[in-house]
């Protein structure tokens, strides 16, 4: 399928919000740069949203909620598709792994230059996601599945464990998230990706997961975190990005995206009609709703 570039990558200048530590509590910190690029792909015959999620590594979700008027099983061929390929960066320091549960992205900050991004599947409603940091335990390749108690219960006949293979969920590698017993792993349901679809833990794309398995070493830390709500500038402008709040954790949502400028005392930098729309439309891209005092 065609790809179609929309807008060149926009630089912005963020070795000082790089260097800074989150652990110092200085929440202009917390504004952070604006990354990747406006992109869409052209819908060809046969074509589903999954097929145009997967063929970009993307999540499903993310591209539904995106394009909320398109049929995402039947879209006309020729449609043009809004990716969400343009992000802020997390508010998290910009080491390790960070993962950003409401938006379904891992940030790869391992190595130099921007961040390595993927969509991820994580934890539903009933079984959410941990949160916190960790280092990456123990790695392993070709990975047993031992079912968990709680499947098992759900499913009676079940087997108690699965030998690696195509029928194992848990794809070809896994790192285990600290000592617990979650982990991030590849998948054989790759529908599944950017999804609340897992029993509590991360998976990726088999191909990109294998690529993170090489690149990450047992003892990097792994940052989970929970911001359905996330700021960032150009330099000049303020963009809100707004994700689902998967779990149900936040009572009022427009305060909840408030909070971070009345804070810095910049409510009356913004638009608070642009603000509460995207609040309420939930496109998971940056929205400019202001500009920097």
């Amino acid at each position: 399928a065609l790809l179609l570039p929309l807008a060149a990558a926009i630089a912005v200048a963020a070795a000082p919000l790089a260097q800074a530590k989150f652990g110092d509590d200085d929440p202009w910190l917390r504004i952070r740069p604006i990354a990747g690029r406006e992109q869409a792909h052209l819908i060809e015959p046969g074509e589903t949203l999954h097929d145009v999620a997967y063929q970009h590594r993307l999540g499903f979700d993310a591209i539904q909620r995106l394009n909320p008027k398109l049929d995402p099983w039947i879209p006309a061929p020729g449609t043009v598709v809004e990716l969400p390929t343009r992000y802020l960066l997390p508010p998290a320091e910009s080491s390790g792994l960070v993962i950003n549960v409401p938006e379904m992205r891992l940030y790869d900050f391992t190595r130099n230059g921007p961040p390595r991004v993927h969509a991820i599947a994580v934890g539903d409603r009933e079984d959410p996601t941990i949160l916190g940091r960790f280092p990456i335990g123990a790695k392993r390749v070709d990975p047993v599945w031992n079912v968990p108690a709680s499947i098992l219960a759900e499913r009676p006949g079940f087997p108690r464990r699965v030998p690696p293979g195509e029928d194992n969920p848990l794809g070809t590698r896994w790192m285990t998230i600290g000592k617990t017993s979650y982990g991030i792993h590849g998948t054989n349901v790759k529908w599944s990706i950017g999804r609340g679809s897992t029993h509590g833990c991360v998976r990726l794309y088999g191909d990109e997961m294998e690529a993170l398995f090489d690149r990450v070493a047992s003892g990097v830390e792994v940052s989970l975190i929970y911001e359905p709500f996330k700021w960032g500038t150009n330099g000049k402008d303020l963009f809100l990005e707004v994700h689902p709040d998967l779990y149900g954790r936040v009572n009022d949502r427009l305060e909840a995206a408030l909070a971070l400028p009345r804070k810095l005392d910049l409510l009356s930098a913004i638009d608070i009609d642009r603000v509460w729309q995207a609040v309420q439309q939930v496109e998971g891209i940056p929205i400019r709703v202001g500009a920097l005092p």
